[in-house]
């Protein structure tokens, strides 16, 4: 593969550390010999609510709807060569032991005989955020899974001349759940507030998975082929997911998780006492980088599905990057 576009699009979209994600899972690979160091490659932030814009992109790279990078407080595309730089030393590090797992995450299935057998030139991958994931409806997508089916698709591939999608969000809380000690299969209660694209996503993997989904209403609910478990007052949830942020009193629970991350201060000690498994509320940077985790897997290299880092490595890398913008 000799060039490599990847873009993540949505609005608002000048936080998003998927970017970030994509480089150091990049880096990675790289400096285990595993993709070759010489690759070109590019990242980019569009802000944009149709997704028109953002596979116009795709087909010719241009610089409109690119906001200032927050994290970097720069645009993303200037901001490129020092990225690179301070990805190469973070991946060295070990991952920071507060983060290992409690229980290993299954891997699901997808349909890899529609993806192409090897990585081509000039490949094009992309993520997708609120408002865009239910906005893809063409048949010209190939799906590997139940992206379209369920109106949420927040991974893209283009290559040997077509595209292909994929929803993640689902099964990065799956593995998620798992890796705070919740076993989905044994039936775990998870319920959710909201019934957008990344909460039909998550209900979905989680019923597939073997557990159980219960509508905590919202704005949007989700459709009842995604609920499997009607809760009672005294019913204690394994996960809670409040998908529209709006939640006021959750009912009792194990976890919260809210997909929505903010902005982390503090030591780097006091990120990672944050971000550990014995904490009831998880941070959103958690299903973010399962789901990019994700993305690598089983869209954009599942023939190195074996080379990718492991969540708490990502995680760790992430974190100290953080904190290092932050110092400068």
């Amino acid at each position: 593969m000799d060039d490599l576009r990847y873009a993540v699009g949505g609005s608002p979209i000048d936080h998003s550390l998927s970017p970030l994600l994509f480089n150091l899972v990049l880096s990675h690979l790289q400096a285990n010999d595993v993709l070759s160091p010489r690759m070109h490659h590019s990242a980019a932030i569009i802000e944009t609510k149709q997704i028109d814009e953002l596979l116009g992109w795709a087909y010719i790279e241009h610089d409109l709807h690119q906001p200032i990078w927050q994290p970097a407080k720069q645009r993303l595309k200037a901001f490129q060569s020092r990225l690179n730089a301070m990805v190469s030393e973070t991946v060295h590090q070990e991952s920071n032991p507060s983060l290992a797992p409690i229980l290993e995450s299954p891997r699901r299935t997808v349909k890899a005989s529609k993806l192409p057998t090897r990585t081509s030139d000039n490949e094009v991958w992309l993520n997708l955020t609120a408002p865009l994931k239910h906005q893809l409806k063409s048949m010209a997508f190939t799906q590997i899974d139940e992206s379209l089916d369920v109106l949420s698709v927040n991974t893209l591939r283009y290559a040997d001349q077509g595209w292909y999608c994929a929803t993640t969000d689902g099964f990065g809380v799956v593995h998620v759940a798992h890796h705070f000690g919740i076993d989905v299969g044994n039936e775990a209660i998870l319920g959710i507030h909201g019934g957008g694209g990344a909460a039909r996503s998550i209900a979905s993997a989680w019923m597939k998975s073997g557990g159980r989904v219960a509508s905590l209403g919202g704005k949007r609910q989700l459709p009842a082929t995604l609920v499997n478990f009607k809760h009672q007052t005294n019913t204690e949830f394994d996960l809670i997911i409040d998908a529209e942020g709006t939640l006021d009193e959750p009912p009792e629970s194990k976890f919260i998780l809210h997909p929505n991350y903010t902005g982390m201060d503090g030591t780097l000690e006091q990120r990672f006492d944050r971000l550990s498994l014995q904490n009831h509320q998880i941070d959103g940077r958690w299903m973010l980088a399962a789901q990019h985790l994700e993305s690598w897997r089983c869209l954009w290299t599942p023939s190195l599905a074996e080379h990718l880092p492991s969540l708490e490595q990502l995680m760790t890398w992430m974190t100290i990057f953080e904190h290092q913008l932050d110092e400068n």
